[in-house]
């Protein structure tokens, strides 16, 4: 769980780094502009996706209710979960791109485009892998009907109406 967590964080900092250092080639205007909101749209999207994904597991993952953060052990497929199989990590890397489409920089956001190909190969590659041994026959015929990433906004309202269901509980 740490290791992920690092890599994550990893790949944020070196989406920053890249905003940072990274030459500007277009010092502003309506384009500059343009990027700026797409950027802040992509956060806000980003923080929503995290925030569904690490409530629902928190609600419906765990066969005993603990107040700590701790990995699920039960399988969830309700909620944001019935639409995408890791909308977590799917928040976490438009995160990684809109941090560097917020800076502007073209070099920056082909640099983020590769940070967010990293981080698919370790969702596709590692994160499905470890979900198979964990929870197996279950998470392969779920596999089989859920896509790993979607933006289906009714999707996400019916997680919003699960979460607010079982949180009143």
């Amino acid at each position: 769980m740490k290791k992920r967590f690092i890599y994550w964080i990893a790949l944020l900092v070196l989406a920053v780094l890249a905003d940072i250092f990274m030459p500007s080639i277009n010092e502003g205007g309506l384009i500059k502009s343009i990027l700026i909101i797409l950027g802040i749209v992509g956060i806000i999207i980003a923080v929503v996706l995290n925030s569904l994904a690490g409530r629902t597991l928190k609600l419906y993952g765990h066969k005993v209710r603990t107040k700590k953060f701790s990995p699920p052990d039960k399988f969830v497929d309700i909620g944001i979960y019935s639409c995408m199989r890791h909308p977590g990590q799917f928040g976490n890397i438009i995160l990684l791109i809109s941090v560097t489409i917020l800076s502007g920089k073209i070099c920056a956001v082909l640099f983020g485009g590769w940070l967010a190909f990293l981080g698919v190969l370790f969702i596709l590659f590692v994160e499905e892998r470890e979900a198979i041994e964990k929870f197996g026959s279950e998470y392969c015929e779920y596999m089989k009907k859920v896509k790993p990433f979607s933006l289906d906004f009714g999707c996400i309202k019916n997680a919003f109406d699960i979460i607010s269901k079982k949180g009143s509980v």
